[in-house]
C-alpha cells in the first residue's frame, strides 16, 4: 500500500517552553529497539501508533505497531541486499499520480496540514514502491495455482460465490456540515453532481465525479451501507457524517444478487487461492528474515512509551 500522511505532534507542546521542547525531543530520541544495530526510536513508534489509530488500544495490541516497524526495517534491508531499486523518475511519477487524484492544491494543503514536506513524503513513497517490488520478486512471482487446487476449492466453497446485492453510488465529501448542506441545496436545485464533486469533494474519487463504483454491503464503512442501500437510483441522500467528513451520496445503479457462471467461479477461486498462498509466502519470508536478524527490544523503554504501569 502507498504511505499515508502522518499526523504532526502538537505544535503547542513544542512551543510551550524551551525546557519542554528539549524534553519532548529527548523522549522522541529514546531508542526502544534495534534491528541489526539500526535504531527504532520512541518518536517513530509514537507516529506509527497515531497514524494507525492504535493509541487508544491496550498496550499488548499497541505493541503490534513496533512489530510492523521491525518488519519494515527487515524488508527494506532485504530489498537492499537483493539490489531491488527504485529510481527518482518512478518516485516522481507516483507522486504526480497521487497529487492528480486531488483537485487543485488540496494535496499540498493536506501535506502541509499534517506537517509533512514533499521530500519526506517522497521518501516514504520510494520505500513503499521498493517493498512492493520486493514482494513481486520474492512472493508473487513464486506463487502458482493449479487446476487441481481450483477444483478442490470449488468443491468446498463453490456455493459461497453467489454475488450479493450491489449498488453503484457517488459521493461528495467536505469538511463541515455547513458546506455539505450548501452543496445538497445546490443539487436539489438541479446542479450537476459530477461537476460539484470535481470542484468540491475532498476524496480522490472526486476527479471522477465522485463515482465509488459498485460495492456490496460490508465493503464500505457502515454509514455508506446504511444510506446507499436504502436509496433508489437517482436519489440523493441527506447529509451523512462519518470519520472522513460530511457526505452527500447519490445512488447511480443497483444490481440484484446473482449466480456467477463457471468461468467466473474458476477465476474467483484462483484469486482466493492465490491470495491465501501469497499471504502464507509473506509470513514465511518475514519469519526467515526475523530468524536471520539480531533484534533487540528495550522492554523498559517500550513500557514507558506505551504508558503501561
Amino acid at each position: 500500500m502507498l504511505p499515508r500522511a502522518r499526523p504532526l505532534i502538537l505544535l503547542s507542546l513544542l512551543l510551550a517552553c524551551a525546557a519542554c521542547n528539549e524534553e519532548e525531543v529527548d523522549a522522541a530520541a529514546v531508542v526502544i529497539a534495534r534491528v541489526d544495530g539500526e535504531p527504532i526510536r520512541a518518536g517513530e513508534l509514537a507516529r506509527a501508533l497515531e497514524q494507525g489509530g492504535m493509541g487508544q488500544l491496550p498496550p499488548e495490541l499497541q505493541r503490534r505497531a513496533l512489530d510492523e516497524l521491525i518488519e519494515r526495517r527487515l524488508l527494506l534491508a532485504a530489498a537492499r541486499r537483493r539490489n531491488v531499486r527504485v529510481d527518482d523518475a518512478e518516485v516522481e511519477q507516483a507522486f504526480a499520480r497521487l497529487r492528480a487524484g486531488y483537485p487543485g492544491e488540496q494535496f499540498d494543503r493536506l501535506l502541509e496540514a499534517e506537517g509533512i514536506d514533499a521530500a519526506a513524503f517522497k521518501q516514504e513513497l520510494r520505500e513503499s514502491i521498493l517493498l512492493q517490488r520486493l514482494f513481486v520478486e520474492e512472493v508473487v512471482a513464486r506463487v502458482a495455482v493449479t487446476d487441481e487446487e481450483v477444483n478442490a476449492w470449488l468443491e468446498e466453497h463453490g456455493d459461497e460465490l453467489a454475488r450479493p446485492e450491489q449498488v453503484r453510488a457517488a459521493q461528495i465529501v467536505v469538511r463541515t456540515e455547513e458546506e455539505a448542506r450548501e452543496i445538497l441545496a445546490q443539487l436539489q436545485k438541479g446542479a450537476s453532481f459530477e461537476e460539484l464533486a470535481r470542484a468540491s469533494s475532498l476524496s480522490p474519487d472526486g476527479k471522477n465525479g465522485g463515482d465509488l463504483g459498485f460495492f456490496a454491503k460490508g465493503e464500505m464503512p457502515p454509514p455508506f451501507d446504511e444510506v446507499c442501500f436504502e436509496l433508489a437510483p437517482g436519489r440523493l441522500s441527506d447529509v451523512v457524517a462519518s470519520p472522513y467528513g460530511f457526505h452527500v451520496f447519490k445512488v447511480l445503479e443497483r444490481r440484484a444478487a446473482s449466480e456467477p457462471d463457471e468461468e467466473e467461479k474458476r477465476a474467483e477461486a484462483e484469486r482466493q487461492i492465490r491470495r491465501e498462498k501469497e499471504a502464507a509466502a509473506q509470513r514465511a519470508l518475514l519469519a526467515r528474515l526475523r530468524a536471520a536478524a539480531q533484534i533487540d527490544v528495550d522492554e523498559a523503554a517500550l513500557v514507558r512509551q506505551l504508558g503501561r504501569p
